[in-house]
């Protein structure tokens, strides 16, 4: 299956991008700008791995992602524009259907070791455009 995940540009946890709650390695002039951001997802719509029974927590191997980029976009609506601005882009992977879970929302659960790294690419601008206007 492919996955989109959010990470970071250069910063690397466990030699995998750092991502936007972790920000494990993130400057901290990028990471500031994402203060506030796991505050405002807890709650139904942004269940953590552990609260969502399809995923059943998370284990040190592995990441989350989702399972289309709507899904990711809709999870990181209003925080897009600061995502961008603290240099983080939207990484996609192939991940075997045996090393990945689904949960709410889209949000999966894969194996690091597991995954295909096909590319990354920036926050597309009609997106920015659009909740910069909101």
């Amino acid at each position: 299956m492919k996955v989109w995940r959010v990470g970071h540009k250069t910063s690397r946890q466990l030699d995998f991008p750092s991502g936007p709650y972790t920000r494990r390695g993130v400057p901290r002039e990028q990471s500031e700008l994402l203060d506030g951001m796991g505050w405002s997802h807890g709650d139904d719509e942004h269940p953590s791995p552990s609260f969502d029974p399809a995923l059943g927590g998370i284990a040190l191997h592995e990441r989350c992602g989702f399972d289309s980029r709507e899904a990711l976009n809709k999870w990181f609506d209003g925080w897009l524009v600061q995502l961008d601005m603290a240099d983080f882009v939207v990484w996609a992977y192939e991940v075997p259907d045996s090393a990945a879970r689904v949960g709410k929302h889209g949000q999966v659960v894969f194996s690091t070791t597991d995954a295909t790294e096909l590319g990354h690419e920036p926050f597309r601008r009609e997106q920015l455009d659009l909740w910069e206007a909101a």
